[in-house]
């Protein structure tokens, strides 16, 4: 059956990002195909197979004892080296007596395939693949080659430059003995299988800078237990995470797009995938099937396109929520095999682009009339926050005014330049850990309508001094709000009267705060409130 596919004039102006499906990863008997999209000049460059060239004769090793003559670095890795030779255009490469093989020079490395793009390496290090423990890619370098470091028996480390862009095919596939890898600031593209294969790499970290993570790019990365994806990530491909079976958290940025076919499939251990209201449009086919341990799951209002069986043989999926757009058009076989779910949870909202209007930087989300008759809206950031954010009272759109009643709940940091704060009356609510990790917020001020304050909404804000809130509604503060502000010593909530024991329930834990200002009618009963005991710290109390 064929996916659910909602068109838009308005959702391809807004934004557009065709999905890439890759095949299964073949062994080295027979190549994998493999759908490209446009290629980059470096990435041309990189495809170029290694010219042939007569591998080094093996140098002997030093004897114990055997004095070294002291040099710059160049002069010490040719005194150490047991073969070099070249591996791009301007590219170098050493392998030493201690098993590190480092590239250096400027550019990119050739690609170590045979023309046809078969499997028979012609690596110029292929002789010595079992001597390599550490690889070294120097400052300058901008690719890595594809299949250059697969299968490399003995390999444990690898150092990444800034200067790369882009990982590319099966690089470093196959290595069971990587166990962490850091893929620095400057990558664009994670290539296809790039780190497949590799069972013992549990610690991954992607710097914001990669828009696209290839298919199978961790494929079957059986102890990799949770990831956290860079804001600047658009597409997943298909299979890209598929078979990682200790996997068990997945935080996954506004800016995503597209999660390809497979792309989480047989996680069974995955329990938690948090993707905020987003740009993110389409869920391919069995993308998150046979996640045996995911009880619940939100799907994004911007979602217009959700593949057949995407959600096939969750068996402990107890809770989904759709919206109204999504539910209306669903296909009979997204929740196959979900024995445990009745039927999805139409959310509020209804589907962003059904109806929405987009400013410079904003979309505003209609919230569903059956639920609210008001007209209120939830207001969607996508790009780029400024330094001072207004959070608008209305948003006008068709000749009607609408209540900007909330904030889009979005990943920890997106708004990282943020400096100040302020909230508009008809705002209610502000989701657990909206505004965490903003390293650069110094003020919160206004939020007349604001009822509630989430879990570690505004928590290791090490900037944050100022917190100023003229709600007269304010009935919730969540638990450690105020987590590692350091610099925060005073809250001003000086109109707010329905602050209750449970509703401020370790609300100051790990705080800085020493004082709360408050009405001078609620003094008396608020120092009973703000307890240690209570609210996890002992505050003063005063008007």
């Amino acid at each position: 059956m064929k996916s659910l596919k909602l068109t838009s004039a308005l959702l391809s102006a807004v934004m557009c990002m065709s999905m890439v499906v890759a095949p299964v990863v073949a062994d080295d008997t027979k190549a994998p195909s493999e759908t490209e999209t446009t290629e980059t000049e470096e990435e041309k460059e990189s495809e170029k197979p290694a010219p042939k060239e007569e591998e080094p004769a093996e140098e002997s090793e030093p004897e114990d004892g055997e004095e070294q003559v002291p040099g710059d670095e160049d002069n010490q890795d040719a005194l150490d080296a047991v073969a070099s030779g070249k591996c791009g255009k301007k590219l170098k490469w050493t392998l030493d007596k201690y098993g590190t093989l480092k590239v250096t020079g400027k550019g990119s490395m050739y690609s170590f395939t045979t023309a046809d793009n078969g499997l028979t390496f012609n690596r110029p290090w292929e002789k010595h693949i079992s001597k390599i423990k550490k690889v070294v890619i120097s400052k300058g370098v901008t690719t890595v080659g594809e299949y250059a470091f697969n299968k490399c028996p003995n390999l444990t480390s690898i150092s990444l430059p800034k200067t790369l862009k882009i990982i590319n095919r099966a690089a470093f596939s196959g290595n069971n003995g990587l166990k962490s890898v850091s893929i620095p600031k400057g990558v664009t593209t994670i290539g296809y299988a790039a780190f497949g294969s590799c069972q013992y790499l549990a610690n991954v970290t992607i710097s914001y800078g990669v828009t696209k993570i290839g298919g199978f790019a961790f494929y079957e990365n059986s102890s990799l237990k949770s990831i956290v994806l860079p804001s600047s990530l658009k597409v997943i491909e298909g299979k890209a995470f598929a078979g990682c079976s200790s996997l068990e958290k997945v935080t996954m940025p506004a800016s995503v797009q597209t999660i390809g076919d497979h792309a989480f499939s047989g996680c069974k251990r995955l329990t938690e995938v948090n993707i905020p209201i987003s740009g993110l449009q389409t869920i391919g086919e069995y993308a998150f099937s046979n996640c045996s341990s995911l009880t619940k799951f939100d799907i994004p209002l911007s979602v217009t396109d959700l593949g057949d069986y995407a959600f096939n043989s969750c068996t402990s999926l107890e809770e989904a929520t759709i919206s109204k757009t999504l539910n209306d058009h669903l296909s009979a076989h997204v929740f196959d095999g979900c024995t445990k779910l009745t039927k999805p949870t139409v959310s509020k909202y209804l589907g962003i682009y059904e109806y929405f209007s987009v400013d410079t930087n904003y979309v505003y989300v209609v919230i569903n009339p059956k639920y609210d008759g008001n007209g209120a809206v939830l207001m969607m950031v996508l790009a780029e926050v400024p330094e001072r954010f207004v959070v608008p009272n209305v948003a006008t759109f068709n000749g009607v005014n609408y209540k900007v009643a909330g904030l889009a709940p979005v990943s920890k940091g997106y708004f990282k330049n943020l400096k100040e704060l302020v909230l508009g009356s008809n705002v209610v609510s502000i989701s657990d850990e909206n505004f965490a990790d903003c390293p650069e917020l110094v003020s919160v001020t206004g939020g007349a309508g604001l009822v509630n304050i989430g879990v570690k909404a505004f928590s290791n804000c090490p900037k944050l001094k100022t917190f100023n809130i003229t709600s007269k509604k304010l009935k919730k503060i969540g638990a450690n709000a105020f987590y590692g502000d350091k610099l925060l010593k005073t809250l001003s909530l000086k109109k707010t009267t329905k602050l209750t024991k449970s509703g401020v329930k370790n609300s100051l834990k790990g705080s800085s705060v020493k004082t709360v200002k408050v009405k001078k009618s609620k003094v008396k009963k608020y120092k009973k409130i703000f307890k240690k005991k209570n609210s996890g710290k002992s505050v003063k109390v005063k008007k």
